[in-house]
Parts: C-alpha cells; sequence; structure tokens
C-alpha cells in the first residue's frame, strides 16, 4: 500500500505541475479533475492499491462504472475517501493540496503529509508522515496576534495564527520538497511578522532610521538564512509581555544594519546580526541602542584592544630577553673553549652571567604572568559590574576568546624562553666547569738541566761540574799571558 500511496502522490504532482489537473483535498476526501482516459485508469489502479475507498468515476455524462474507462475520454473526474485518518487529523497528499490547507484560518494540530520522513513541531501544530501513529501533541501557548505591532496596509500580512509557521526548535530540517509550500508561506508570513509595516505594494517597512524596505519573496531562502528568520520570530513572539519591546529593538536593529533594500532573501541573510544587536539591547534593559549602550560597548572593545597589545608587546620582549640570553651565553661558551686553563676566572664568571642571563628571561616572564594575572581579576570586575548584560556567549566571543589566543602566545614564548635560558644555563656551568689542556710552552732552563742529568744518571756516569772562575782571577791570567810575551 505503501508503494501505491506513493505512486499516487507523484502521478498527481506531476500532473498538477505540467498543468493538466486540478486536484481539490477537503478533509478525507480527494477529487481530481480533468483527467483523460489513461491518467483516470492510472489514477483509478493507485488508488485501489493505496487502499482508498469510494472510488468514483464521472465525467459530462454524469456517474459511469469503471468497465466504460476507455482511452479516448477527457474531462474524467474521481473523487475517493481517504483510509483510516484519525479524527483531528487533517492529511494531504499532494503539495498543492498542503497550500490550500496551509490558506485555511485553523487547521488541526496534526498534519499529515505525504512524503514527509519526519515530524516537524511547530509551536501549535504537527506535520507528520502520513500513517503517523503519534499523534499525541500538545500545543504550546498561542503567540500573540501580529496586528498589535505590524500596521498592515497591503497583501501579504502574517495572519493571526503565526504559530503555525514557528518551529519550536529552529534547528530542524525542513529541507524536504514535501515541506517546500510550508517553508515558502513560513518566510513570508514570519517577514511579515517581523516588518513594521506592510505597505500597499506588499513592501515591507522597518522605519528605523533609516526607513528600510524589503520586496516580498518571490525566490527560496538559504537553509542558513530560514533558520535565521525563525530564530528572530521566536525570539521576538515567545514572551506575549515582551514582545512589543523585543520586535521594536529587531526593526530598529534591521533598519540599522541593512546597507540597502532588498527582497526578503536578504532581510533574512542578515538577521542573525541584528538578532544579536537587539539581545544585547533588550538584556541591557532600553527600549533602543542608546548612546550609553555603545559607549560600554566601545569602551570594552578598546579595553580588549589595549589588552591585547600589551600582552603581545610584553610576548616581543620576552622574545629578545631569550635571544639576549642565547647569544650571551653562546658566547660565554666560545669564551671558555678557547681561552687558556690559567685564566682561572673564566669560568665562575661564565657560570655567574649565565646565571644573571637566566634570571633576566624569568624575571620577563614572572612580570608578564602578574601582568596577565591583575587583567585577569580586573575583567571578573568589569563582568559583573559593568558589562552584565552581555550574555554568556557575547562575553565570550567579544572578550574572553581574543584574550585567550594573546595569552596562549605569550604561555607558548614564555615555555620556549623557559627551556632555552635553562638548557644553556646547564651547557656553562658543565662546560665551563670541566678543564681544558691548552698546548705545551718552550722547555725553561731549569727543564733541560734537569733531564740532562736524569739522562747522564741512566747511563752511569757521573756528570763532571767545572768550578767556577771569578772575575778577579780571570783579570790575573790575562797579565801574566802579557808579560810572557816577548
Amino acid at each position: 500500500m505503501a508503494r501505491f500511496q506513493k505512486e499516487l502522490a507523484d502521478r498527481l504532482n506531476g500532473l498538477i505541475a505540467e498543468g493538466r489537473v486540478t486536484v481539490t483535498e477537503n478533509g478525507d476526501v480527494l477529487a481530481v479533475n480533468q483527467l483523460n482516459g489513461d491518467e483516470a485508469y492510472s489514477v483509478f489502479e493507485e488508488l485501489e492499491g493505496a487502499g482508498w475507498s469510494n472510488i468514483v468515476l464521472e465525467d459530462e455524462g454524469g456517474l459511469f462504472p469503471r468497465e466504460l474507462l476507455f482511452e479516448n475520454l477527457s474531462g474524467v473526474r474521481i473523487t475517493a475517501r481517504s483510509p483510516d485518518v484519525p479524527p483531528g487529523v487533517d492529511a494531504v497528499i499532494t503539495r498543492s493540496g498542503l497550500e490550500s490547507l496551509l490558506r485555511r484560518d485553523s487547521i488541526s494540530r496534526v498534519v499529515w503529509v505525504q512524503g514527509l520522513d519526519q515530524q516537524v513541531d511547530t509551536v501549535t501544530v504537527r506535520y507528520a508522515p502520513w500513517g503517523s501513529t503519534d499523534l499525541d501533541f500538545s500545543r504550546e501557548l498561542d503567540p500573540p496576534n501580529p496586528a498589535r505591532v505590524v500596521r498592515i496596509l497591503g497583501p501579504g500580512g502574517p495572519g493571526a495564527d503565526i504559530g503555525r509557521w514557528l518551529l519550536r526548535s529552529a534547528g530542524v530540517d525542513v529541507s524536504a520538497q514535501a515541506l517546500a509550500p510550508w517553508r515558502e508561506q513560513a518566510t513570508t508570513r514570519l517577514a511579515a511578522a517581523l516588518a513594521q509595516e506592510v505597505e500597499p505594494d506588499g513592501k515591507l517597512l522597518f522605519r528605523g532610521p533609516p526607513p528600510t524596505r524589503f520586496r516580498p519573496a518571490h525566490s527560496p531562502v538559504a537553509s542558513e538564512a530560514f533558520a535565521a528568520l525563525q530564530a528572530a520570530a521566536y525570539w521576538v513572539y515567545e514572551n506575549e509581555r515582551e514582545f512589543e519591546n523585543r520586535h521594536g529593538l529587531l526593526a530598529a536593529e534591521v533598519a540599522r544594519t541593512s546597507s540597502r533594500d532588498g527582497g526578503v532573501p536578504e532581510l533574512a541573510g542578515m538577521l542573525s546580526s541584528a538578532l544579536e544587536g537587539a539581545r544585547i539591547a533588550y538584556s541591557f534593559g532600553i527600549n533602543q541602542q542608546s548612546k550609553e549602550t555603545l559607549r560600554a560597548l566601545s569602551d570594552l572593545r578598546k579595553a580588549v584592544s589595549d589588552d591585547a597589545a600589551k600582552l603581545s608587546e610584553t610576548t616581543r620582549s620576552l622574545g629578545a630577553a631569550v635571544v639576549a640570553a642565547v647569544f650571551g651565553n653562546l658566547g660565554l661558551i666560545i669564551a671558555r673553549v678557547t681561552l687558556p686553563t690559567n685564566v682561572t676566572l673564566v669560568g665562575p664568571a661564565a657560570v655567574l652571567i649565565g646565571f644573571v642571563l637566566a634570571i633576566y628571561v624569568l624575571s620577563v616572564i614572572a612580570s608578564g604572568w602578574h601582568f596577565i594575572s591583575i587583567q585577569r581579576g580586573l575583567r571578573a570586575e568589569w563582568r559583573d559590574r559593568l558589562y552584565r548584560f552581555l550574555g554568556d556567549e557575547e562575553y565570550q566571543r567579544m572578550v574572553a576568546r581574543p584574550v585567550k589566543r594573546a595569552e596562549r602566545a605569550f604561555a607558548i614564548t614564555a615555555a620556549f624562553g623557559i627551556t632555552m635560558a635553562l638548557a644553556l644555563l646547564l651547557a656553562v656551568y658543565f662546560i665551563a666547569a670541566e678543564p681544558i689542556n691548552s698546548s705545551a710552552g718552550p722547555p725553561t732552563i731549569a727543564s733541560e738541566t734537569g733531564a740532562h742529568m736524569n739522562k747522564q744518571s741512566l747511563s752511569g756516569t757521573s756528570p763532571s761540574i767545572a768550578p767556577s772562575s771569578s772575575p778577579a782571577s780571570e783579570e790575573q791570567a790575562s797579565e801574566d799571558d802579557a808579560s810572557r810575551s816577548p
């Protein structure tokens, strides 16, 4: 039966799209008009296979039995009664039937839609697949009438029952082709419900300032934009006591943030940012975004920018300190390796200077973390005292996340700086403490004498020691030699 039901729906939707037949669905009665003989025969077979009852054939001559259904017939009308539709449920098998149902002022709380894969719950109506047994659906409180805030001067108004267009959850998938008529009408009705005036030509007016107008929808709206439209409408109409205030705030935001006029798709595309501004203004407890609100947000933005700039400057200073410590320690290592060992103060001096460089890097890091802790405490006070009107999501996006990115950059640089400073300090310490062998200089006289004596003692001879002569005896000997000469 399910297969015949699907084939019947596909055939009827195709014939309707080609403009060859007209279909009327009223309660559990289906009427198909202007069929030819072949089409009537196929529709009759599918109705029987799907379990429809009371199938009647007629033409201009009146009722006739199935046996007289020939190919050359035209203008055939078929009526049938749908099977097993519970009380309190509206059932539609074609898209045109759903369009007609949605135009009614009131419908049942549950609607069966042929071709729908999953149920879709709005505030007041459940749209379910054909034959769904889950009929336990409780309506929420009816939203307020949009006529209280929307001045309707032309066609295309939102209607009194806006609950059938408002999804209980904006993230529900409504992209099924079977729901296309509902999605198109929901876009038009909700957009009109958010406007301040529907003009005689059907344009939606947001007074502003500056005044902004949007044309009625003639093109489909993207899924993200439709979800934003649903979220904005639900926020405005969820509370009857506050909806007039919220409607005015959102309309003012739409007029303020819209760069130009457009159609309903453009309106839906910019509702996400407009809704955010309206929520902030509403939380701030004012009827419009006053100068005080803008000044508070501007001060907050400036404070966050200053904190991020100071953290960036601290990060750059830490990077410079790390580079200076690296080059200083490398210089100490090179100096210790090249100088001879008899320079006894190089080792302790190198260790001392390396220790000072490490303390310098650590002091820059400690100063940065102290600044971060102070700013965290100040932001906690701002959050509770000055910016309580910001919700958690807005505060995270505007303050917490930008500051965390700047703090993360400083933390990474600090970890790298501590690692480099300690590693180079250890390198300087071990290299300065290790004795380094230098090349031997020329031998001294004492060392040559000692080596010569050791050599003679090893050969068994004693060294001869010539008596030393004084200067006076040498002078006397030279005079005797001179007297002997002729």
